[in-house]
């Protein structure tokens, strides 16, 4: 999910889940599984996005991608921020945090490749040799510098989330794993029974959901011959540490 390959995105990068996209256009808010609202916290409603973030910042956001990212995409983000705030619920992390985070996610996707690279370097990021083949694979580091630079985001939990949302990090922040899920997980990526098993468990267990995902991820790559970046594979040993082995795996119905 995350990045894909000729399913939502076509850049061949190595990290994140591809499952096949939706044919058809979807509504901007998460598809309604019947499990989901069960698992929401007693009594909470999931908030909008447009009351976490103040509205000139986002309406600044809005305007920026519309400028920078086809509409297709940005109906992606709009799917990954609802989807992270409503993970944020089930999982009592900050929702405003992780709808600054969603909608944020994507700012440098279509930068072009040099310019990853350089970005990147001017910001002495560590570069592995997989990033450097695959210079896609930088805008999520480089997305967190333009919230940084054009947005004035100085919150390192939001810049983090953005940081990670494609390869994931061990030992990642609960919002860092929300927003990793939502980007994956939204459901422009379509409805097969695997993605709405994941999903379900993305509504109850976090880590197991991250671990799950990844696994996907790596199924996907290797069944390519792809490469496949280290750091997803540190992500997936560190989410599985985490799980209880004791669950059953889910199963797609």
């Amino acid at each position: 999910m995350g990045e894909s390959n000729g399913y939502l995105d076509s850049h061949g990068t190595t990290g994140a889940l591809h499952l096949k996209a939706a044919k058809q256009p979807v509504d901007l808010t998460i598809a309604e599984d019947a499990s989901y609202r069960s698992v929401l916290h007693a009594n909470a409603v999931p908030p909008q996005p447009t009351s976490l973030m103040p509205k000139e910042l986002r309406d600044r956001v809005l305007q920026w991608l519309q400028k920078h990212v086809p509409n297709s995409r940005l109906e992606h983000i709009l799917r990954v921020e609802q989807m992270a705030v409503e993970l944020a619920v089930c999982h009592h992390v900050d929702p405003a945090q992780a709808a600054q985070a969603g909608l944020m996610h994507d700012l440098a996707k279509f930068f072009k490749p040099q310019r990853l690279l350089e970005m990147a370097q001017a910001e002495d990021l560590a570069l592995d040799p997989v990033d450097i083949a695959n210079p896609h694979l930088l805008h999520a580091a480089v997305g967190a510098i333009v919230a940084r630079d054009e947005f004035g985001i100085h919150d390192e939990a939001v810049l983090d989330a953005i940081r990670h949302h494609t390869l994931g990090c061990p030992g990642m922040s609960g919002l860092s794993c929300v927003v990793f899920l939502a980007d994956s997980l939204e459901p422009g990526r379509g409805d097969t029974p695997k993605l709405i098993a994941l999903r379900r468990n993305s509504q109850q267990h976090l880590h197991r959901a991250v671990w799950l995902t990844c696994d996907e991820s790596l199924r996907h790559l290797l069944a390519r011959a792809q490469q496949i970046h280290p750091r997803m594979v540190l992500t997936r040993n560190w989410a599985l540490a985490l799980t209880d082995k004791k669950l059953p795996l889910p199963r797609a119905h």
